[in-house]
């Protein structure tokens, strides 16, 4: 896997900055959880989180490979898909991306994983679906993000939200988590509509400036939408 210097114009993924910090990540996940001593969960296919539970007949959710940098990458240059981020991300930049989030899923078993495209046959790279752990200051802290990006071919097709709603399953089921939330750029109303097609609710009054985005941004100006754990999870 490529490695670069790691690029802070992305909001969805600053760099993980010392060994402290993910400990005080796992403290902040179990208090989410509501466990006082939980395990920690590692990614070992088929044990901490069962495929099955990351697929479905038409996306499939995994770790990432090397063949998936250069149309991640191809994802990140294309300026449409990229309308609501600060700017286009380089092939470095879009690299070290992807080596942040293999070495997430490595350690915690879960993150923004790689999707497939199953609808055509053979899979399809699609782009990224997943939980997260944002690691911005952000205001609503602590929490755990919902998110996605595909690539333009893979829109209009519900695979955002069938990948989202796996991915809400393994954090509820799974985790134990008692909320998930997601943000997105104000006038991002493609992501906005996903989220509403999921049960979120907005968070009105909780619109924020993410500190992570330069001060003048169009991509500063962000929204928040909220999910409970559903009764009986």
């Amino acid at each position: 896997m490529r490695r670069s210097t790691p690029d802070k114009a992305d909001p969805a993924f600053l760099d993980e900055k010392t060994a402290r910090k993910q400990a005080e990540r796992q403290i902040l996940l179990d208090a989410l959880s509501g466990r006082l001593e939980a395990e920690a969960i590692e990614w070992t296919a088929g044990t901490a989180i069962p495929p099955e539970m990351l697929a479905s007949p038409r996306i499939r959710l995994r770790q990432w490979n090397e063949a998936d940098c250069a149309p991640f990458a191809a994802l990140n240059a294309d300026p449409v898909v990229m309308e609501h981020f600060p700017a286009t991300l380089t092939r470095g930049q879009s690299d070290a991306t992807v080596e942040r989030l293999r070495a997430s899923i490595d350690r915690q078993g879960w993150g923004f994983w790689a999707a497939d495209d199953l609808t055509g046959g053979e899979p399809r790279f699609a782009g990224f679906v997943g939980i997260n752990i944002p690691q911005a200051d952000l205001p609503f802290q602590p929490c755990v993000e919902v998110g996605w990006r595909l690539a333009r071919p893979f829109w209009g097709k519900g695979l955002a939200s069938e990948g989202a709603r796996l991915s809400l399953r393994v954090g509820f089921e799974l985790l134990g988590l008692e909320e998930i939330v997601a943000m997105t750029q104000l006038r991002n109303v493609r992501s906005r509509a996903v989220m509403e097609r999921l049960g979120m609710q907005e968070a009105v009054g909780e619109e924020f400036e993410h500190p992570a985005v330069p001060v003048g941004s169009h991509a500063r100006a962000m929204c928040l939408y909220r999910l409970k754990r559903p009764v009986g999870s």
